[in-house]
């Protein structure tokens, strides 16, 4: 993946970095219960508690990354953004990537109960990182496969998105208007990490980035149940951009006249549609042997 910083169409802010705060000093644990029977948590607790909430992550440029593959993933890609760890007792992962930069990241050793209580999860999964909440700016000029998602709302889908975005070599992500936030905890936990190791934008108006695609010599190919095509018969430039749309309307109508190609999957009798994550990886791996 390239981490080119450039400027994108249209001025986008894929790759600014928010303000954010260092981490809190840490204050001894209370052992009290609120009036709902919750432990208290301290105040570096609470503040990453916040993080699973909107404006938590707003005020402090900070996101959530739970679970040992998704914090290895971050942590390997982009370590320089992790704030700090935190991990319960027992809990076995590579400890390794937080010395493979100059300095140390230290870890908080946390019980399961406080654990549960920042956890964004139902179940916590014993391993949590903080971190900053910027993207990488996307090269325009080494660009290849760009993803271009159309107001996809879900946060689990927009995750599955990023990982099979990565799965099959795509240089770079625009989320559209309307699409959910990538540094929302669910994004970020579907992703695997990945949001922090592909460059994206978010926030642009499609119409425009297609646009620009196209005077960057892209084929835009956009995704839709009433598609003529299939992916293997719709010839391809050396540049190509895969268009999906929103869960449940798909695609806008005004974004897809723009695409070059709108493309179906057959699918059995009886099955309307697929996941929008599943699509596209099927419609990806199509992709893949042919836009190397």
């Amino acid at each position: 993946m390239n981490r080119d910083r450039s400027q994108g169409p249209g001025g986008s802010r894929g790759g600014d970095i928010p303000s954010w705060k260092r981490r809190p000093r840490a204050f001894a644990p209370k052992v009290a219960l609120d009036q709902q029977g919750l432990f208290l948590l301290d105040q570096e607790l609470k503040g990453v508690a916040d993080l699973r909430n909107e404006k938590g992550r707003e005020k402090t440029g900070q996101y959530l990354v739970e679970g040992v593959r998704a914090v290895e993933t971050l942590l390997d890609h982009a370590r320089e953004n992790v704030v700090s760890v935190y991990q319960t007792e027992g809990i076995e992962w590579n400890r390794s990537l937080l010395t493979r930069q100059n300095g140390r990241l230290t870890v908080r050793i946390v019980s399961e109960r406080e654990m549960e209580q920042i956890s964004s999860t139902k179940t916590q999964q014993g391993l949590l990182a903080v971190a900053m909440a910027r993207a990488l700016r996307i090269n325009w000029d080494t660009a290849r496969r760009v993803t271009l998602v159309d107001a996809v709302q879900d946060p689990g889908n927009l995750g599955a998105l990023f990982r099979t975005s990565a799965a099959f070599g795509f240089d770079a992500i625009v989320l559209g208007k309307g699409s959910v936030d990538p540094f929302n905890p669910r994004a970020a936990r579907g992703s695997a990490g990945l949001v922090a190791a592909i460059p994206f934008e978010t926030g642009v108006r499609l119409e425009q980035t297609i646009e620009f695609l196209h005077n960057k010599g892209f084929t835009v190919v956009g995704t839709t149940p009433h598609g003529k095509d299939v992916i293997e018969s719709v010839p391809l430039k050396h540049k190509v951009a895969l268009l999906v749309g929103n869960e449940g309307q798909g695609a806008s109508a005004n974004i897809l006249d723009q695409c070059d190609a709108r493309v179906r999957i057959p699918l059995a009798g009886g099955v309307e549609s697929l996941n929008v994550a599943v699509a596209h990886g099927i419609l990806a791996a199509g992709l893949h042997g042919r836009t190397k």
